[in-house]
């Protein structure tokens, strides 16, 4: 056990002592010295009744950072102990972005609930926030943020600022609007307490502002964070009224979302699975139906596509008979250099894709193309050379030398093209990583050996 789990255990064990002892008072100064994160900690590992009563000492603003990581379980099961007014109280410190998040999570008669506890402002944003479809900008962004008008000096923005920030969540930029709360400027703190006091707030602030359309996908704006290096990237609406704005830890979140999504999508399963998973709820049934129902479409799929290949090769009995059977043992090399091939080409497009500095164009596409035909050559000469000396019939050198190219090229091309399609169909270019690329790739390189042998054997 290493210092972090000791110093961990001793803050739980100092905790459970107070509370067995009824030290509240005690207990609430010890824990002003410790961080959000490891008082969290402690209330996982306490029981529910001294879970509750460690969880209503806290100072407000620590009890609602803790809502806000929590999951849905211990959240309900931690409002649903204490008295409604340090709930509405505890709410009230809370980010209205964390908190609209929870809410989408659970059922409509819970929600209203919750929705009866807050105050009739911050009640109209969170209908807002919950109205936007999810895994959108407008479902991901916070309401905390701070404006100043264009036509403001100095001074009276700094005077404006002060009395606003209370209730921010970020103040890293300020976002500058016109009279019709339209997004036309941005300004640093710094800049903003480097200017002269008389100065206008139009003629300092930055105009050309990255922002993100309320309806746009999330991971627009994970782009635009990583692209300009901003902590905080503003949301509007189609006529250009500020709407919210995603933070840096909001975009980290994404990011883990959308990185795990993906590759649940290149195993071949789906979303539902990868949530049922990070449900430590989720009992072992659940846990069944969702990888079943997750994965049994491309299963399915993929064994249809593999039967088509198992027909074709059926038909490699005429090689047996012309006594040229090494072709069968052959067929994994043809088959499988076709598959590597398109799975290098796709990863590459992908993550084409998902840059806009870089893009995919018909650069991208020529150099897989012809950078496969020089592998594939380079490799023909490769089997050409151990074909001569292991088997020695020149008719399947040449067969097999000729279809490893042909396959080589036709895996580039399905690697490269595939994703694009999907990205210009508006669906995902990550599920070309799924099992079905692989098998489809085999069933063509299947095909083209098979094309082969009878154009120059049979």
């Amino acid at each position: 056990m290493d210092k972090k789990q000791d110093s961990a255990r001793e803050l739980y064990n100092e905790v459970k002592e107070m509370i067995d002892k009824s030290k509240l008072i005690e207990l609430k100064e010890t824990l002003e010295e410790y961080h959000t994160v490891d008082i969290y900690d402690v209330l996982m590992e306490l029981d529910e009744v001294d879970r509750v009563k460690l969880f209503e000492i806290l100072p407000l603003d620590t009890a609602a950072s803790i809502l806000e990581e929590c999951e849905l379980d211990l959240f309900m099961e931690l409002i649903s102990e204490m008295d409604p007014d340090h709930v509405r109280s505890i709410f009230e410190e809370m980010s209205l972005g964390d908190l609209a998040d929870i809410l989408r999570d659970m059922g409509e008669e819970e929600r209203e609930k919750i929705l009866d506890m807050v105050n009739k402002e911050d009640e109209t944003e969170l209908r807002e926030l919950l109205a936007y479809v999810d895994e959108t900008s407008g479902s991901t962004m916070r309401k905390g943020y701070v404006t100043i008008n264009k036509n403001l000096n100095v001074q009276e923005a700094i005077k404006h600022i002060r009395a606003e920030a209370v209730d921010a969540d970020s103040i890293y930029y300020i976002y500058v609007l016109d009279n019709d709360q339209k997004l036309v400027g941005v300004l640093s703190l710094r800049e903003l307490f480097l200017a002269k006091d008389s100065e206008i707030i139009e003629d300092i602030m930055m105009e050309n502002v990255r922002s993100v359309n309320d309806n746009d996908d999330r991971e627009e704006a994970v782009k635009i964070v990583s692209k300009y290096n901003l902590v905080a990237v503003p949301v509007v609406d189609d006529e250009g009224i500020l709407k919210g704005i995603i933070t840096v830890d909001d975009i980290i979140d994404v990011m883990e979302e959308e990185a795990s999504e993906d590759l649940y999508k290149i195993a071949g399963s789906s979303e539902r699975e990868r949530d049922t998973d990070e449900d430590d709820n989720s009992t072992l049934g659940q846990q069944i139906i969702s990888c079943v129902r997750g994965r049994i479409g491309w299963l399915v799929l993929t064994a249809i596509i593999s039967f088509i290949a198992a027909i074709v090769f059926m038909n490699f009995k005429k090689v047996i008979d012309k006594n040229l059977i090494e072709l069968i043992f052959l067929a994994p090399l043809v088959v499988a250099m076709g598959g590597s091939v398109s799975s290098q080409s796709s990863s590459v497009t992908v993550i084409n894709l998902t840059d806009k500095d870089k893009g995919v164009d018909g650069v991208l596409i020529l150099k897989e193309i012809i950078s496969s035909m020089i592998n594939g050559i380079l490799i023909g000469i490769i089997a050409v050379v151990l074909l001569a000396l292991f088997i020695g019939k020149p008719e399947i050198t040449m067969v097999v030398a000729l279809t490893v190219l042909i396959n080589m090229v036709l895996g580039a091309c399905a690697g490269t093209l595939l994703p694009i399609i999907l990205a210009k169909m508006d669906s995902d270019p990550t599920a070309i990583f799924s099992p079905i690329m692989a098998v489809l790739m085999d069933v063509i390189g299947i095909c083209v050996y098979y094309v082969m042998i009878n154009i120059f054997l049979m």
